[in-house]
This record gives structure tokens, sequence and C-alpha cells, in this order.
């Protein structure tokens, strides 16, 4: 790790890679490769991972390639996203598929045998089979796994409750489910996070239910998204909100571009400020920095941060 800016200034303590919590990712959004191969030099240190979507099916073979060796050569690791997988399984190249990716260099993927409910022969059960076969294979080509929970749609989504309230038993059981089977991590869908909590964490109740799915599973195991196709000031709100409540080494993917892993590096240490449903300071960790009289507690993220939804409801507008 190179020397950073003005390293004889304490900050808040982080993790250095490679780790297995705390982790932050990003999606490849098809910026000119050198662009990212500058980019990467300056944030690879704070990058844990990237995973591509099916936005980047279009491009040119060897730039992907060339963007994949490039989060290779920075140690980042290197995803692919779930409907990637469900488009090959829909036509029968699942297998093929996962067999380039590892020729590649990907690191991990995503298995969706049920992404859409197209009433194939077999249905659950057959799709249930085809999943474990995949995931097998996944193994046994030096894939990782990884899961998720929630859907973007309410429709069929067994996370949901009534009253934007969440399925806390089911997101639990098929979180476990997916460990059993596998699974590295797990990602718990941004939208449901959403309902769950607010736009800016400022619902107690959907809060509480998400601290008891961390109860069920372990913070380890957990992977928050926080969707870029989220305003700005909410994506903001919700990794604060994660950090508030789970410290700085709870997991976050989701962001759009690279260039937002500077926020949420600072979000995690507790230096920026953001737009968010209170009157107080989220500078946590400058907050207990002045109270501690130059010295942070090791738990300065649970500095009083009261909640005021009147306040953030400008915000929205």
């Amino acid at each position: 790790m190179e020397r950073r800016f003005l390293d004889f200034l304490e900050i808040a303590p982080r993790s250095s890679k490679p780790r297995s919590r705390g982790l932050t990712g990003v999606n490849d959004q098809g910026y000119p490769t050198p662009w990212l191969r500058e980019m990467l030099a300056a944030y690879s240190d704070h990058i844990d991972g990237v995973k591509f979507t099916p936005t980047t099916l279009p491009m040119p073979w060897d730039v992907i390639e060339g963007r994949v060796k490039a989060y290779r050569d920075y140690k980042v690791d290197v995803k692919i996203d779930d409907p990637i997988f469900a488009i090959a399984y829909y036509q029968g190249k699942a297998d093929q598929l996962l067999r380039t990716l590892a020729q590649i260099g990907f690191t991990h993927v995503q298995i969706d045998t049920e992404h859409v409910a197209a009433g194939k022969k077999g249905g659950p059960a057959r799709a249930g089979e085809d999943e474990s076969r995949y995931m097998s294979l996944a193994r046994e080509l030096g894939l990782r796994v990884e899961g998720e929970v929630g859907k973007k749609w309410k429709e069929g989504d067994l996370a949901r409750a009534e009253g934007g309230l969440l399925n806390v038993e089911a997101i639990v059981s098929e979180t476990r489910r997916l460990l059993s089977a596998g699974c590295e991590k797990v990602y718990f869908e941004s939208r449901v996070l959403r309902e769950a909590i607010g736009d800016y964490g400022e619902k107690e109740r959907g809060g509480q239910q998400v601290r008891q799915v961390v109860e069920g599973v372990g913070l380890d195991n957990i992977v928050f998204e926080v969707t870029w196709q989220m305003p700005w000031d909410t994506r903001q709100c919700h990794r604060f909100w994660l950090v508030r409540n789970f410290g700085p080494d709870v997991n976050i993917a989701g962001a759009g571009t690279i260039d937002e892993v500077r926020f949420i590096e600072a979000i995690r240490r507790g230096l920026t400020f953001v737009s968010g449903p209170s009157k107080a300071s989220s500078k946590l960790w400058i907050k207990s920095l002045a109270k501690g009289g130059g010295k942070a507690a090791e738990d300065w993220w649970k500095e009083d941060y009261p909640i005021d939804p009147s306040f953030a409801q400008p915000l929205r507008s």
C-alpha cells in the first residue's frame, strides 16, 4: 500500500486487502480502460470487487478481457451479475458460460435459475437441481459463488411483508440455505433495504428488522446492495445508516463507478458530510475525536445522530 496523503494525521483505522469483511463493491460502467487504470491506481486499496452487468454484453470481447486484467492487476475480484447467468441458463449455455468466465479470469459468479418465472418443465424442483449442479461446477472451475435475497419487484418476493416491512424469517432461511449450498456471501437486494428503512434511514421498524436479519445470519455473510440507480442523497444515507448500525466493517456493494468509492471510504471512516435526516453532524469520527480530546472512541460510529424525518422531507423534492 502506498503512502497516503497527510499520513501524519490519524484517521479511523480500516482493514487492508485482502479482507473478508468491510468489503466494498462497484459495478463496471464501461468507461475507457485507460481511465479505469488511472482510477484503480488511485482507489484500488478501497475496492474489493467489481460486478459486470448485462450492459457489458454488447461490448467487444477483447475490451472486456482487458478490463478484467486491469482489475486483477490491482487485486480486485471480478464478478458476473446474476442476469447474465440467467440468460445463459435459459439458452442452455450455462456450462459454456462458467467455463469461459474461468478462462478469462473472473473470480465470482451468481447462479440464478429462477430469475424469471418462465414455466420451464420441472418447475422449482428442476430449478433447484440445476442451481446445485451449476454451483458445484462453478466451484470445480475455481469460481466462487455468491447468492442474493430479495427481488427488485414486489411480485412474488418472499423477502417482503405487508406495509413495507420485511419477512425476516424468510430472508434468514433463504440466506442460510444459500450459505449452506456453498455461497461465499449473500447480497441483500437494495430495493428491499430501501423499502424497509426509507430513503434516509428514517423507518425505525424496518431498521429493527434489518438488524434482526443480521443477528440471524451473521454480519460477515451479508453484502448490502446500495444501488447507483437511487438518488445520490439516498444512497449516501443508506451507506451511512449501515455504518452507524453495523460499524465500518459492514459489506457494501452496488456503487455505479469507481469514483464513488472515495465517498464510501470516507463514510466508513466518519470523515464526510452526509445530507440526511438529522441536524447533528454526520462526521461521527471527527465528533468523537473532539469529544475525546484528540482520541476517538473505538466505537465512534455509535455517536448520537438523532433522526428527524421532517428535516429530511425537503431533501426528497
